[in-house]
């Protein structure tokens, strides 16, 4: 049901001018009650906390563009939603596709249930004997699900790709238990998320939807985090993704508390944290070296982040992997992130299967 909320544009100046007002109001407030001798500080004043609170929390999502609309706060998207039984589905109306809100089961990492979005392009169901490729997108840290819906605007992305003859399922998963989650999606003290991104979640997505299986027809891509997840998920996996997108993300695991933190109790701890470090990988097994990829990078992101990542794309073009670098005009937001997605995917999907009647 559509509700106003929807439409309600958040991501601009207008919150923080509001807030910012009601805290002006708050302190004439202040100031009449002390001139009248009352109590100024007793009533008035505390609000003033809540409205610097949300001047802070509309200046960051100004800032890093994660809630578009004012409905995105409320699980209100601007775009259809249904159930997970519509994976099964032949047959429907959705001109525009559908997102279906799910929960995948770590059935094999033992991390239990997480929600997920399963994107489904208008061919699904015009085309109800037919396979396609599939698109994972990870978040970051913090993050969820379902930011890749709404700050980076995937359900719009995909269609444009539909419309121009490239439909593909995206599927966008959870990282961690919640939102503040910091798993750098590794097999470690928080659980064994490497296990659930890479078994668990195309296990599910293969098993409920007409999915094209195979390398070829499977790729991942992330943001910040989610963008060194892709990238090491792909290189560790090169048998189930074929081809990765990290979006400002890095070339190896970073954690606050440090990699003891991160991986826990280790035989060898340096030995674990290699097999998750691109470039470890590309000189060590030489299967990896099979898969394709794309950096997208923004300009004006961290200069440590940018050189990072131009070191491994040229030390994988040295291996000869077809693996190349691009760095639009940008920071470390879902302005660029979107932008990203919009170069990355039909780059991707064209190195993909297209979609295929294939038996049962």
């Amino acid at each position: 049901m559509w509700t106003w909320t929807e439409d309600v544009t958040i991501n601009e100046s207008w919150p923080m001018v509001l807030f910012g007002v009601l805290g002006v109001l708050v302190l004439v407030w202040c100031w009449r009650r002390r001139r009248n001798h009352k109590r100024w500080y007793f009533w008035p004043l505390p609000l003033l906390l809540p409205c610097l609170l949300l001047i802070a929390g509309s200046a960051a999502n100004n800032h890093f563009g994660l809630y578009v609309r004012l409905g995105d706060l409320f699980d209100q998207y601007p775009f259809p939603t249904a159930s997970a039984s519509t994976l099964s589905e032949t047959a429907g109306s959705f001109p525009q596709g559908v997102s279906v809100a799910t929960q995948i089961p770590g059935t094999q990492s033992g991390v239990g249930m997480h929600p997920a979005f399963i994107w489904l392009p208008p061919q699904y169901f015009e085309e109800p004997t037919k396979r396609f490729p599939v698109v994972y997108l990870l978040p970051g840290s913090p993050g969820t699900s379902a930011d890749w819906s709404t700050g980076g605007n995937a359900p719009t992305t995909g269609l444009t790709n539909a419309q121009a003859g490239n439909p593909a399922i995206l599927v966008s998963a959870s990282v961690g238990e919640n939102q503040l989650s910091d798993t750098e999606c590794v097999n470690g003290a928080q659980g064994n998320w490497q296990t659930y991104l890479a078994v668990d979640v195309p296990a599910y997505v293969n098993a409920n939807a007409r999915t094209l299986t195979g390398k070829q027809n499977q790729a991942v891509a992330g943001l910040s985090m989610g963008g060194y997840c892709a990238q090491a998920l792909s290189l560790r996996n090169p048998t189930t993704f074929g081809l990765f997108g990290n979006f400002s993300g890095t070339t190896m695991p970073t954690y606050d508390g440090g990699m003891q933190a991160l991986f826990g109790d280790q035989d060898d701890l340096t030995a674990t944290v290699n097999s998750y470090t691109s470039d470890w990988i590309i000189t060590n097994q030489p299967a990896s070296r099979s898969v394709i990829g794309k950096v997208v990078t923004g300009a004006q992101d961290d200069p440590a982040l940018l050189q990072d990542e131009s070191q491994f794309v040229a030390k994988a073009q040295g291996f000869g992997m077809n693996v190349s670098m691009v760095q639009p005009p940008g920071d470390h937001s879902f302005y660029l992130w979107t932008t990203a997605l919009q170069i990355w995917l039909p780059w991707a999907l064209e190195q993909m299967g297209k979609p295929t009647v294939i038996a049962p």
